[in-house]
């Protein structure tokens, strides 16, 4: 069977944000977070570790940003070299045209040698100037590829960041589709953060797992039926509502994003899309359109209650997807490819989400120059994570100084050095780029 393709949900309402403090569901319920001075933490989450994480992956965005700068900045040189180039021989050839004819050379052989001088001269500028052009050819091939690759090391240091931390403000959603083979199902996971950026992986379902293989829409939920117009009749044909029961129908694709949901069903594994249905969750409303499109209607309430039972009993039955995150396969940032963006906006998008947190663990920790968050073990007993802001800063200052007021907003340079600190491990921009200044020479 072809694989199915899960169309897009028709967007009723814009998704809405998940409600801070929600416990990540990768994380223990009886994990309790609290600040260094005792008062309730609003994430379920080790902040400290996310904020490490987010530095890390900045940095790394940062970085590929330089490799960016600088090769963007060598093709501007070799246009610039060529301009230059191209109106000095251009001045010299007209100089040597000028001279040539204030000395008025006489006919026979010194005209004859003056017209090769001239034509030499220009021969010379226009070897130059080719020479200087295939010089900015290889400078933008070579830029070009130096930015495919950056931006590759952007995506993939995004990818490991979302696929192991729950930012502040994240929505994730799941889809299911119906593999090629059609024994299972492919899954999707979907990550969606309040800055604009947007994150698909790759997903897989526990071995063993009941919707490991294809599934009844009565596998989900019993009694599912919807009323729909079609033409009944043999010889007089007339549309009227007719009552559907989608029971014994296969579950051939699924999505939930936010209040979007979709569903697809088939007869049988290889029939294809013989039912599709877009369900705004939140409002309860719901369409139905045929397999091309050709037509939709809109379905009822007491239906649409239906669709959206069985979307959330397909979600609970598959929580497992949304945790089971693997390789990020697509990424947007405002809807455009992050491979189409610079990594600063990325990397500035996601500081910018969690900053406010930061800045707030900072101001409660108690311990200047820390970040300090206590989780509830037992009763009697918690246990402290903690970072210093030196350690943070110490990865922030492997960047070129122009780059690095991308993470001012985490509050980094204001806060004094702590005694519990440790000594500086990782050298600074400004020491790479002597030692290799001395190693030139």
């Amino acid at each position: 069977m072809a694989a199915v393709a899960l169309a897009p949900p028709v967007v009723f309402d814009a998704p809405r944000a998940r409600v801070r403090g929600r416990p990540d569901p990768r994380i223990a319920t009886t994990s309790r977070y609290v600040y260094g001075d005792s008062t309730p933490f609003p994430e379920a989450v080790d902040f400290v570790a996310t904020t490490r994480a987010v530095v890390g992956c900045g940095v790394a965005l940062m970085k590929a940003q330089h490799a960016i700068d600088c090769a963007r900045g060598r093709v501007g040189d070799a246009q610039e070299h060529l301009v230059r180039l191209n109106a000095d021989l251009g001045a010299m050839a007209r100089a040597v045209d000028a001279a040539l004819v204030s000395s008025l050379p006489r006919p026979g052989r010194p005209r004859e040698a003056a017209d090769r001088i001239s034509i030499a001269a220009h021969g010379i500028v226009s070897t130059e100037l080719r020479h200087a052009q295939a010089e900015l050819d290889a400078a933008v091939m070579r830029a070009d590829k130096t930015i495919v690759e950056s931006r590759k090391n952007a995506a993939v240091a995004l990818g490991e960041l979302l696929a192991r931390h729950e930012l502040p403000g994240a929505t994730s959603g799941f889809r299911l589709f119906a593999d090629e083979r059609g024994d299972g199902y492919h899954a999707e996971t979907v990550v969606t953060l309040p800055c604009g950026l947007r994150a698909t992986f790759d997903a897989a379902l526990p071995e063993g797992h009941k919707w490991s293989q294809l599934r009844r829409v009565r596998d989900a939920r019993q009694a599912v039926i919807v009323t729909m117009p079609r033409p009944v009749g043999w010889l007089r044909k007339q549309v009227k509502p007719v009552t559907l029961r989608l029971d014994g129908l296969v579950v051939l694709g699924a999505s939930v994003e936010g209040n979007r949901g979709a569903l697809l069903l088939g007869k049988t594994a290889r029939s294809g899309v013989v039912h599709a249905f877009d369900v705004d969750l939140g409002a309860r409303r719901a369409q139905w359109r045929d397999a091309d499109e050709s037509e939709i209607v809109d379905l009822g309430p007491s239906d649409a209650a239906g669709l959206v039972a069985l979307l959330r009993a397909i979600e609970q039955q598959t929580r497992e997807v949304r945790t089971g995150r693997r390789a990020m396969t697509e990424a947007t940032l405002d809807g455009s490819p992050i491979g189409q963006r610079d990594p600063a906006d990325v990397c500035g998008r996601v500081v910018s989400l969690i900053a406010p947190v930061v800045r707030e663990i900072g101001r409660r920790s108690g311990a200047p120059g820390e970040l300090v968050l206590r989780r509830n073990v037992d009763s009697g007993h918690r246990d402290e994570v903690f970072v210093t802001t030196a350690e943070l800063l110490e990865q922030v200052e492997t960047l070129p100084p122009s780059l690095r007021p991308a993470f001012d907003p985490l509050g980094l340079r204001t806060a004094p050095r702590s005694p519990r600190a440790p000594a500086r491990s990782l050298a600074t921009y400004e020491e790479i780029s002597a030692c290799e200044i001395l190693s030139a020479d």
